[in-house]
């Protein structure tokens, strides 16, 4: 294959890629100033979402994705990166908020979820005054999400 067609190939992918995507350009750029408020308590982390449109606005989970350990007597472990956020940034970003809360859930019956119990933080507000979200950060990715790094143990050899 020339490096033409191959050049050709991933432009048609790209194009087709972004006609798929239909959220708005202030819905991506409100995305993208929540996920850089994420500050992994150690090592490093890659920010996941899922956006869903209904009758009430926009819902948008966000959430620090796994770690899978490769090699080593880690090997296939996932890892969960514990994270912080700034609260008070994360409501400037809101030009009105009228809820804000905490949830901790039981995950008994609910196979999204690997862990017993969950939490989260569900803020609903205006961005830009006219379009209307609810942000949950989820404590933990859902169960359905695989991992968003993997990290190769040093003293394994290959």
């Amino acid at each position: 294959m020339s490096i033409e067609k191959l050049l050709q190939q991933m432009e048609d992918y790209k194009t087709r890629r972004e006609q798929r995507d239909h959220r708005p350009k202030w819905l991506k750029e409100f995305i993208c100033q929540v996920a850089d408020i994420f500050e992994p308590l150690a090592n490093v982390g890659r920010v996941g979402f899922d956006c869903q449109a209904d009758e009430r606005g926009w819902l948008v989970s966000m959430y620090l994705g796994t770690t899978e350990m490769i090699g080593g007597p880690k090997d296939g472990q996932i890892e969960h990166v514990g994270f912080r956020i700034d609260i008070h940034q994360l409501l400037r970003l809101f030009s009105d908020v009228s809820r804000c809360e905490w949830y901790s859930v039981g995950n008994e019956r609910d196979e999204r979820f690997e862990q017993a119990v969950r939490s989260l933080l569900s803020v609903t507000g205006q961005i830009n005054a006219e379009h209307t979200v609810r942000l949950e950060l989820l404590g933990v990715p859902p169960k359905y999400v695989g991992p968003a790094l993997k990290q190769y143990d040093p003293n394994h050899r290959q």
